[in-house]
């Protein structure tokens, strides 16, 4: 079974190329602060019980307020495009949240 740490690099990256396709430019700060995840996630010579503390407070920092992550949604007039981006977005969220949340 793959490490913790090593299913967060899978979905910060996939997570990394959803918004850099279809966020907004608001995005950008979150976008930087996944990019400092996954170099984090590279380099880090911790313990992954400490790696994961640490992406969790890194994770945070992404939703400040209304204009954060976990409100964003991908918006096309098409519904079907919409639901193409929006799905996996929604699951990739919540599995890094889940998988940072039980380290809590």
């Amino acid at each position: 079974m793959d490490s913790k740490t090593a299913r967060l690099k899978e979905m910060y990256l996939e997570l990394l190329r959803i918004l850099e396709k279809y966020g907004p430019v608001e995005m950008s700060t979150q976008i930087r602060t996944i990019k400092e995840i996954l170099i984090y996630l590279n380099t880090a010579n911790e313990s992954e019980d400490a790696m994961i503390k640490q992406v969790f407070q890194m994770h945070k920092s992404m939703s400040p307020g209304k204009s954060g992550l976990a409100e964003f949604y991908f918006w096309d007039n098409d519904f079907e495009t919409r639901s193409r981006v929006n799905k996996p977005l929604g699951e990739l969220k919540q599995e890094i949240w889940d998988i940072l949340a039980s380290d809590e």
